[in-house]
């Protein structure tokens, strides 16, 4: 279990296009996100608790309040969901959408139950691990039931 994968918000780093292209099996994935990106010249992102983080990641407001706070994620926040949360989560990007399931889901099963079932989750049946925008295995071409169109 990695627990720099457990995002402060509720998200699974593990299943971020950065994260994942930082892998040596997702070179496909490196490839796609330097096309589409730019300003990436490699994607170097361990997690949100790393000391290694994609950009936008290592400014990340919510990050630092959780740091602030000495909260472990935000659903330990007494404040949340707040308007920061709140709005991270209706911004229009696809795999925001289940950060409120997931802290609660979090809160209910702890951080090591939770990143289990989410490195699971984000798993082919082949072994292979994908990102949160991959529809089929880049390995061995099974759809994944849990990707974000």
């Amino acid at each position: 279990m990695n627990y720099k994968l457990l995002g402060v918000c509720g998200l699974y780093c593990g299943a971020c296009n950065h994260y994942q292209a930082s892998l040596p099996q997702n070179a496909h994935l490196l490839q796609e996100l330097l096309q589409k990106d730019k300003t990436v010249e490699e994607p170097t992102c361990q997690g949100c608790r790393s000391d290694r983080l994609y950009s936008h990641c290592s400014e990340c407001k919510i990050r630092e309040c959780t740091e602030d706070k000495g909260a472990d994620h935000c659903g330990d926040c007494t404040e949340a969901p707040c308007e920061m949360l709140r709005n991270f989560q209706s911004d229009g990007r696809a795999h925001h959408l289940d950060v409120m399931q997931n802290l609660a889901e979090l809160k209910e099963q702890g951080c090591e139950e939770w990143l289990k079932k989410q490195e699971l989750k984000w798993k082919c049946q082949c072994g292979a691990s994908h990102s949160w925008y991959e529809a089929e295995c880049h390995l061995c071409g099974s759809p994944f039931d849990f990707y974000y169109k």
